[in-house]
């Protein structure tokens, strides 16, 4: 079985994009050094670093930190609105969202709903935590 190390991935992507370490590390919130840990493998990122990384080098969570998964995968719709909601509103509220998310997908099991009716549910379930969110900080 082929494998590629989260390293190997990060300098891959970072030079298909024409990004320098120091242009990436700002990107990402963390130092150059830090990104040239990450790339010698001899460090791991945090999963909030992680999520930037993958968000920042246009590839998906899994395709960086799985080393099974060689060939590129682009980030998934829910990644992309993950990574939105935590530049709105912050990190613990993309976090709340996620896990939010990730206990109605068990709804949809064996289910016959279209992957647009799901996206749809799930857009407007995070429009209705948001409003409560929101509600509550003005009570």
């Amino acid at each position: 079985m082929l494998t590629t190390t989260i390293g190997k991935k990060i300098v891959q992507r970072r030079k298909e994009m024409h990004c320098s370490q120091q242009k990436l590390a700002d990107m990402c919130g963390v130092t150059k050094r830090t990104i040239a840990s990450y790339e010698t493998d001899g460090r791991l990122p945090r999963d909030s670093t992680l999520k930037k990384l993958a968000a920042a080098l246009g590839c998906s969570v899994d395709y960086l930190s799985n080393d099974t998964i060689t060939e590129f995968c682009t980030p998934t719709k829910e990644e992309v609105y993950l990574t939105n909601i935590r530049e709105l509103y912050g990190r613990e509220t993309a976090d709340e969202i996620e896990l939010l998310l990730k206990r109605s997908a068990a709804l949809f099991a064996g289910g016959r709903l279209s992957q647009d009716a799901k996206d749809k549910y799930f857009e407007a379930l995070t429009s209705a935590y948001m409003a409560c969110k929101e509600a509550d900080q003005k009570a």
